[in-house]
Parts: C-alpha cells; structure tokens; sequence
C-alpha cells in the first residue's frame, strides 16, 4: 500500500520541464574600457530558433534566423557613432529576442556539434576597432513564453 501511495504521489507531481524551452535572451558582460563603445555583434547559434526580434535599438539594424538546418545567425549593427552602445550590459539589449532551444545550452564545440551560441562584438574607441569574441557566458537566459510589453 505505501508503495502504491509514493506512486501516486509522483505520478501527481509535476514533470520536470524538458526541451524544447522558449527564451529572452539578452546579450551582456561586454568587456568595455570606459573609453570604448560597441558598435555590432554577430552569434552563431546551434539548435535555437528565433520566435521574434522583441526590441531593435535605436539606429540598429538586427537580424536573425537559420535555415533548416539546426544552424542559425543573429546579428546586429548600429548605423553610426552615435548609436554606439556604451554600457556593458546595455539595456537595449536586454530581453530582446525570443528564443526556442532544442536542448540545454552546450557551451562549447563537442566534436561536430558546436555550441549552442558563440560569436563577437565589435569594441570602439575614437581611433580603433577591434573583435572580442562571446560566448554563452555574454547571453542571459529568461524563461518567457513572449516578448516583453514594455
């Protein structure tokens, strides 16, 4: 009897939530000096599909998508100077694209399966460029099942 009353009791529980799983994904940890801006990024993603593009910054062109394979692209670049984004964590870019994963993030390449997000940002400074690269580290990851309202 007890042990029909813990199957009971298990089978009225609530399932662990499993794949696939829907996502804010926000991009910060830029690493900025405090002269510096960034200016574009560009991920690469494996198994992640893009539901909607939530919020584009002011003078921001920002594409996302893939193809039918598992691969995807989401890309982003301001259109002069003055849209630059000066905070490591911009607020621009926090909850701005909707995502569906297939499966846990995978941090880094095993074998012919690459990560599920990898990538750079391009860093200004008045007289130079240069690329960082990112990583899952530089995406935060909200369970959400929509775009933000406000």
């Amino acid at each position: 009897m007890k042990a029909l009353a813990a199957l009971l009791l298990l089978a009225a529980a609530p399932a662990p939530v499993d794949h696939p799983r829907t996502y804010l994904v926000s991009i910060v940890n830029i690493p900025l000096k405090p002269t510096e801006r960034f200016s574009a990024f560009s991920i690469s993603t494996w198994g992640a599909s893009f539901n909607a593009v939530c919020r584009i910054p002011g003078g921001w062109t920002v594409k996302a998508g893939g193809d039918a394979t598992p691969e995807g692209v989401l890309e982003g670049n301001a259109s002069v100077g003055a849209t630059w984004l000066v905070d490591k964590d911009a607020k621009e870019l926090r909850n701005f694209v909707l995502v569906t994963l297939d499966g846990p993030v995978q941090r880094h390449n095993i074998g012919a399966v690459p990560a599920t997000f990898k990538g750079h940002v391009v860093i200004e400074t008045a007289d130079k460029s240069r690329r960082v690269r990112l990583t899952f580290a530089n995406l935060s990851l909200k369970p959400a099942s929509r775009c933000p309202t406000s």
